[in-house]
């Protein structure tokens, strides 16, 4: 089934916000999320690097603790950034989840989404643009199904660091099950997608739907209503 990108939001529920995740659970979609630590270990759910976007707030996400986190509001509500184990709660029996571990400065964030999701009872895969990130989830969890997350253009990153996020470089080490590609990326070379699944990001309307439907088995989408759902 088709994944809701940061939960289902829209129409004054943020994105990324524990209603969002609790709308899909509610009809049994499969949430894609993205995790982050916090200065006091603590594993939260937030897309963004930068707090100004979705809170107002400067600075990094990374550079705060859980309870300066906790004090802050999602934009335009009163909800808060949701840890990931209030998420898991949200979860469990009702969608899987798949589960972003996002770039950050503390390595050690992977080691604590593998010890959390060890204990887990519900359906989910792991996947980053970090290829030494999924490594480490291969090395720690060789039973979590994992993949990586890939761009023709990753923004911000340096040419070299570009190079390997679009060919993928390192999925000889990695032995992704998946791919999840930005969709105007799309079809990708078969000698780098042999044996596995495809997904795409981030769909956001009919027409793309449409148009990426024969490369991929899934898709990522927000802000429209895909066909498997109407």
């Amino acid at each position: 089934r088709p994944i809701c990108h940061r939960g289902l939001w829209g129409d004054g529920v943020a994105e990324n916000s524990a209603t969002a995740y609790e709308n899909a659970a509610r009809k049994g979609y499969p949430i894609e999320i993205d995790l982050y630590k916090t200065t006091d270990g603590a594993l939260v759910s937030f897309h963004d690097n930068t707090l100004e976007r979705m809170t107002g707030e400067k600075g990094f996400i990374y550079e705060k603790s859980l309870a300066e986190l906790k004090s802050l509001n999602l934009i335009g509500t009163n909800e808060k950034i949701p840890t990931f184990s209030e998420v898991l709660e949200i979860a469990k029996g009702r969608s899987p989840l798949l589960i972003e571990i996002k770039n950050q400065p503390d390595k050690s964030v992977v080691k604590s989404v593998a010890e959390t999701l060890k204990g887990y009872g519900g359906e989910f895969a792991v996947q980053s643009f970090n290829p030494f990130y999924i490594n480490e989830v291969k090395k720690r969890a060789p039973e979590f199904i994992r993949g990586i997350l890939a761009t023709e253009n990753a923004i911000g990153e340096s040419p070299l660091n570009k190079f390997v996020i679009r060919n993928m470089s390192f999925n000889f080490m990695i032995k992704p099950d998946f791919i999840s590609y930005s969709w105007t990326g799309l079809p990708l070379n078969k000698r780098k997608t042999k044996d596995k699944a495809i997904l795409c990001w981030t769909v956001k309307d009919e027409e793309t739907e449409n148009k990426i439907k024969p490369f991929v088995d899934n898709i990522i989408y927000e802000t429209f209503v895909p066909e498997k759902y109407r």
